[in-house]
């Protein structure tokens, strides 16, 4: 039985360099006093057109995984919040999560 060939050692690739991606360069929404007094205004206001925007502009331009590890919730959780094609309807704990998250 003769021996199979085996590839020569193969060489190393090219190191790219990565940019950071910032998905949004807006201030308003990368500051959580501002975020979190819009919302409250929102809410006593009865306008979830403003909450929803505002909610899902504030999750889209923070890192998804910091945001799961600070409020314990699941990152599907808040892939889910952003989903357009999915309905808008968090939970009691996930508003208060986020809250608490925006308060910290």
């Amino acid at each position: 039985m003769a021996k199979t060939k085996t590839l020569r050692k193969q060489k190393k690739s090219e190191r790219l360099f990565f940019v950071e991606h910032k998905p949004s360069s807006s201030k308003g929404l990368s500051d959580k006093k501002l975020v979190r007094e819009i919302l409250i205004d929102a809410l006593t206001n009865n306008d979830m057109d403003t909450f929803q925007d505002v909610l899902v502009g504030y999750i889209r331009t923070s890192s998804k995984v910091e945001l799961s590890r600070k409020t314990n919730l699941g990152r599907t959780t808040l892939y889910d919040l952003i989903d357009p094609e999915k309905p808008f309807n968090p939970t009691l704990d996930t508003i208060g999560k986020i809250f608490e998250e925006l308060a910290a």
